[in-house]
C-alpha cells in the first residue's frame, strides 16, 4: 500500500489544499449574518429542478424535430417523407420510451416500431403504433434478445421511402443485445463481467463485446442500408460524448478490429485465472477464427444516410445550469465550466476547489460561480473504517462531504447532484438521495450538533451524515442519467 493511501482523507485533503492558490475572498466571521447563504441554497435546489425539467428526454426529442406533414427537419438536415413512406422507430435505453412518446406526438400513426424499455417499468402500453419490449439491465436478458431480433427485422424490411429514428439512452448497451451465432447469452454476460472485474477500460471492453454482437459497432446501420435516412438520437451518459461508446454505437462506425479483441482476450486470460474464472471457449474461438475476415468486421465508415445527434448530455446540464445562474445575475465564463471530470474523488474535489479559488480571486467583491460535470470514482480501500454492506451514499454525497472541509468558513454554497437522482445506496427503508447541498457553515454546524463527520467519511457512510446535517438532496427519481453535476457559488459578505 502506497504512502498516500496510508494517510487519512483529512491529511490527504489538507496536503493537497496547500498546493492551491491562497483564498483572497471574503470569509464568514463569527456572528456573520448567513441568511443570504440559506437563500442561495434554496435557489440552487430550484436550479437543479429546472435543469432536470429541461433535460427531460421527451422534451429534448420534441425540440429536436419538426414536421410539417411533408418535410422532416432534424439535426440540421431537411428531408422529405414520401407519401408511401413511414417513420420506423427503434431504440433502447432507460429513457427511450419517453423519447418514443415524443415521436408519436410529432408523427402520429405514421410512426411505428419497437423500443426496448427497462424491465422495472413492466409491460408498458403501446404509444400509437410504437411498442415496448421489457429488457434487462445491467446485464442483457431474453427480453434484450427478443427486442434486438425485432429491431433487426424492422430495419431489414424497411424500404427506400422510409425514415428511421433510433432512440438511444443510458443502459441501451444491455437492453438491446443479440450475441453472434455460437456464443450464448450466458457466455456473453460472463465475458462482460470478467472484463469489468479485471479492470479493463471502456475502449477494451467495447472492442470485445462489439465483435460478439449482432447490433453493436454500427451493425444496425448496416441493416438499415436500404432506407432513405436514419436519425440516431442519443442521450449521452459517457464522458466526452463519444458516439461510438454510447450504447456501444449501434449506428456508429467502429475503429476496433477482431485482432484488437483477440489481443485483449489474451491479456484477460491471465487475469481471469487469478479471479478463478475461465474465458468461455465459444468467445475465444469466435474472436480468434474471425481475425482478418472483413465481412464479419464491425462498421468502419458511417453510411451517408445516417445522421447521429446527441439531444442531451452532461454538457447540456452544465450549460443549462450556467443559463440559470446568469439569469440570477451570476456570470459563468467558459473557463469556469469544467467538463468531462474523471479520476479519484479527492483529486476531483481539489481540482474544483482550486478553480473556484481562481474564479473568486479574480474579483473578491463580485459574485462568482463554477460548474463541473462528469463522474469521479471513490476508492473505498483508502478509507479506514469502510465495511462492505455498511456504506451508504454515492459519489456526490462523498464529494459534498469532502468539500465541507475545503470551504469551511467561506461564503460558498455547493450543489452536488446525480442527474438521475440516484446517488448511491440508501439504508433499508430510506429513500435514495440525489446528492447534497452544503456551504461554508456546514462543518461548523456539524460540530455544534456533535456529528463526527470524519468517522462518517472514513466509513464511506455519507448518506447518514448528510441526513443528520439536513443537507441531503431528495428528488423524485429521474428518467435518465447524464452523469453528475456540481454547481458552486460564491457570495461576498456584506
Amino acid at each position: 500500500m502506497g504512502e498516500n493511501s496510508q494517510k487519512s482523507f483529512l491529511q490527504r485533503m489538507v496536503s493537497k489544499k496547500k498546493q492551491c492558490s491562497p483564498w483572497q475572498g471574503h470569509r464568514i466571521e463569527a456572528g456573520s449574518n448567513t441568511s443570504e447563504l440559506n437563500k442561495l441554497r434554496s435557489h440552487l435546489d430550484g436550479l437543479f429542478d429546472l435543469v432536470l425539467s429541461e433535460l427531460d428526454p421527451y422534451r429534448r426529442v420534441l425540440n429536436s424535430i419538426s414536421f410539417d406533414g411533408e418535410k422532416v427537419c432534424c439535426g440540421g438536415c431537411v428531408v422529405t417523407l414520401a407519401d408511401e413512406g413511414s417513420i420506423i422507430v427503434v431504440g433502447a435505453g432507460k429513457a427511450s420510451h419517453q423519447m418514443a412518446k415524443a415521436l408519436h406526438e410529432i408523427f402520429g400513426e405514421r410512426a411505428y416500431g419497437l423500443v426496448t424499455s427497462h424491465k422495472d417499468l413492466g409491460n408498458l402500453p403501446a404509444v400509437g403504433n410504437i411498442r415496448f419490449q421489457p429488457s434487462g439491465h445491467p446485464n442483457p436478458d431474453e427480453g434484450s434478445v427478443k427486442g434486438a431480433k425485432e429491431i433487426i427485422r424492422l430495419l431489414e424490411e424497411a424500404g427506400a421511402h422510409d425514415i428511421v429514428f433510433s432512440l438511444i439512452s443510458g443502459g441501451g448497451s444491455a437492453m438491446m443485445e443479440l450475441p453472434v451465432s455460437g456464443v450464448t447469452l450466458e457466455d456473453y454476460i460472463m465475458i462482460n463481467e470478467l472484463l469489468n472485474r479485471a479492470g479493463f477500460d471502456i475502449e477494451e471492453w467495447n472492442a470485445v463485446r462489439k465483435h460478439l454482437s449482432q447490433v453493436k459497432g454500427g451493425r444496425l446501420a448496416k441493416r438499415a442500408g436500404r432506407v432513405a435516412h436514419v436519425f440516431n438520437l442519443m442521450v449521452s451518459d459517457v464522458k466526452g460524448d463519444r458516439l461510438d461508446v454510447i450504447a456501444s454505437g449501434p449506428f456508429v462506425a467502429d475503429s476496433s478490429t477482431f485482432e484488437d479483441a483477440y489481443r485483449i482476450l489474451t491479456k484477460l486470460k491471465q487475469k481471469a485465472e487469478a479471479l478463478g474464472e475461465d474465458i468461455p471457449s465459444s468467445v475465444i474461438n469466435y474472436i480468434k477464427n474471425n481475425r482478418g475476415v472483413s465481412e464479419k468486421e464491425t462498421l468502419k465508415k458511417t453510411p451517408h444516410n445516417v445522421v447521429n445527434l446527441i439531444v442531451a448530455s452532461n454538457n447540456t446540464a452544465i450549460d443549462l445550469s450556467a443559463e440559470q445562474l446568469e439569469s440570477m445575475g451570476i456570470p459563468v465564463f467558459e473557463r469556469h465550466r469544467m467538463r468531462n471530470l474523471s479520476g479519484d474523488i479527492e483529486d476531483v474535489a481539489i481540482d474544483i476547489y482550486s478553480h473556484m479559488v481562481e474564479a473568486v480571486n479574480a474579483n473578491p467583491e463580485k459574485l462568482a460561480a463554477l460548474i463541473a460535470g462528469g463522474e469521479a470514482t471513490v476508492d473505498v480501500t483508502q478509507y479506514f473504517n469502510y465495511k462492505d454492506g455498511q456504506s451508504f451514499g454515492g459519489r456526490m454525497q462523498m464529494m459534498a462531504a469532502l468539500m465541507m472541509y475545503l470551504i469551511e468558513d467561506l461564503p460558498v454554497v455547493g450543489l452536488f447532484a446525480a442527474t438521475d437522482c440516484r446517488d448511491g445506496k440508501a439504508p433499508g427503508g430510506m429513500s435514495e438521495s440525489a446528492g447534497a447541498l452544503v456551504d461554508g457553515t456546514t462543518l461548523r454546524e456539524s460540530r455544534t450538533l456533535g456529528i463526527d463527520t470524519e468517522h462518517y467519511i472514513n466509513s464511506c457512510n455519507t448518506y447518514e451524515m448528510h441526513e443528520k446535517l439536513s443537507t441531503t438532496l431528495h428528488k423524485k427519481k429521474f428518467i435518465t442519467n447524464v452523469m453528475d453535476l456540481v454547481v458552486m457559488v460564491y457570495l461576498p459578505m456584506e
